[in-house]
């Protein structure tokens, strides 16, 4: 079998699957138990067949190669000609003199963190599983843990860090007003109703590192205590007062919120009652309550404007009862209303009808 090995690679000859020796550009012929395997001089070598230390035990593989030995806590950056060609765990590699200018940058990862030392560039040339990435949003912050220990915060932006002996972990922090709803809460009022109550909340983290030592789960913190102090202030009020009195009950409990968040790093900005449900036979009664109120006031409306209608009545009879031409006037404006709703008269006797009429409408006497 003929092989040919360019100027790009290097042959390494084995017979019987041992290492014999290093083949440079040219053309070979294998016959029986020999074979050729072809590596890239730009590459790290790392043979199939053998081990590096076989290659490098002889004058041939010391002369054409150079090893790098990366420990169990390091990485190695491996720059060719200037630029970043590839990273290397722990291990040991070899590579060709001839491949060009290699310069090797060993790294402890102990230190997990990449940003002080590398572009965005070269670490997007960096497989992903030798990285974790923590990227922090714009309204967010983050607090920084190396092995469960607070290391400090992550203002937004990407960052990076080794995949080692050392976990890295982020709690994230929203710096945002957030909302917090409060729902259903069924709460016994003094005098003993059973309400439901809907209770919203706006609130927003002051100090986002101090805050993780106030409570584990922040939502469930709040909701608890949201929770108690609704029922520490419903329940001394009777259903008629908290439903005349809402604002001023919604004012008390913000801030008694207020007072047992003052060392916890929370600012409420705002907080309420959003509904307030009644049983369904409280509601009932209180419907038929609002309807016999309401009907009582349609009543008295309805008694004032007939009394005014009467008196207006009484002083236009008044009027016309002390002039005679008002009074006329009235008559021929209600005989020209009936005119107006009469599209034929027919009439039968003579003249007498007529004269009448006439009479009627020009007698100025009456």
């Amino acid at each position: 079998m003929k092989v040919i090995i360019d100027g790009k690679e290097k042959g390494i000859l084995y017979k019987n699957g041992k290492f014999v020796r290093i083949l440079d550009t040219g053309k070979y012929n294998v016959f029986g138990d020999s074979n050729i395997e072809l590596v890239s001089v730009f590459q790290a070598f790392v043979p199939e067949s053998c081990t590096i230390d076989a290659v490098m035990a002889t004058e041939e593989g010391r002369e054409k190669l150079m090893l790098v030995e990366v420990a169990d806590n390091e990485i190695c950056m491996h720059y060719l000609n200037g630029n970043f060609r590839e990273i290397f765990a722990a291990g040991r590699y070899g590579f060709w003199k001839e491949g060009g200018d290699h310069e090797f940058r060993k790294i402890n990862v102990d230190n997990p963190d990449i940003t002080y030392a590398l572009t965005a560039a070269v670490i997007d040339k960096i497989p992903s599983k030798m990285y974790t990435e923590i990227s922090v949003g714009s309204h967010e912050t983050a607090r920084l843990y190396f092995d469960n220990k607070y290391m400090g915060m992550l203002e937004p932006g990407k960052y990076y860090f080794w995949k080692g002996n050392i976990s890295v972990t982020a709690e994230y922090e929203d710096m945002r007003t957030r909302q917090l709803a409060v729902s259903g809460q069924e709460i016994l009022t003094a005098d003993k109703v059973a309400l439901r109550i809907n209770f919203t909340m706006f609130y927003k983290v002051t100090d986002a590192r101090r805050i993780a030592d106030v409570a584990q789960n922040l939502n469930e913190y709040l909701y608890s205590l949201c929770q108690l102090t609704l029922r520490e202030y419903i329940s001394r009020y009777k259903t008629d007062e908290i439903l005349e009195n809402r604002d001023k009950i919604c004012d008390e409990v913000l801030n008694a919120l207020h007072e047992k968040t003052a060392r916890s790093y929370i600012d409420i900005t705002n907080a309420g009652i959003k509904d307030i449900i009644l049983p369904g036979e409280i509601s009932a009664i209180m419907n038929s309550v609002l309807l016999a109120e309401k009907t009582a006031q349609a009543n008295v409306i309805t008694r004032r404007e007939e009394v005014a209608s009467t008196r207006s009545l009484l002083n236009t009879a008044k009027l016309m009862d002390e002039n005679t031409t008002l009074r006329k006037l009235k008559e021929l404006e209600y005989i020209e209303r009936i005119c107006e709703h009469v599209s034929e008269i027919n009439v039968n006797g003579g003249k007498g009808l007529l004269a009448e009429l006439y009479a009627l409408l020009t007698n100025t006497d009456k």
